[in-house]
């Protein structure tokens, strides 16, 4: 679904930008799991179709040694819905030259959102 766009002599393709929510906890093999109890994940992704964008938050986050629990959120995202949320906008410009970013906001083992059961 890139949009292709004609600047004198050169194309220019654009492809669409993706925002992801998840919840994650960390996987036995991750080594910050006496730390971390869990995480949001913001993800932008910059791939032609939703599935795409998704298939690479996932295997990303998957490959930090995280397990997805939830989505919280997917949607194609646009420079003017990101407008409406300023402190994203530097995550969005920043996947717009690396083609993805993901930000970690985590909380520590024994935050009232750690579910984990206590020995």
């Amino acid at each position: 679904m890139a949009q292709l766009f004609s600047l004198g002599d050169f194309a220019h393709f654009e492809m669409p930008m993706f925002f992801f929510q998840f919840e994650v906890r960390p996987k036995l093999t991750n080594p910050e799991r006496d730390r971390y109890a869990g995480a949001m994940v913001n993800c932008w992704v910059l791939r032609d179709t939703l599935s795409q964008a998704e298939a690479v938050a996932r295997g990303w986050i998957g490959d930090e040694d995280w397990r997805i629990t939830r989505v919280e959120s997917a949607a194609l995202m646009t420079r003017e819905q990101q407008a409406e949320h300023p402190d994203g906008m530097r995550y969005f410009e920043q996947a717009e030259i690396d083609s993805e970013v993901f930000v970690f906001h985590t909380w520590p083992v024994g935050a009232p959102d750690d579910e984990r059961p206590v020995a």
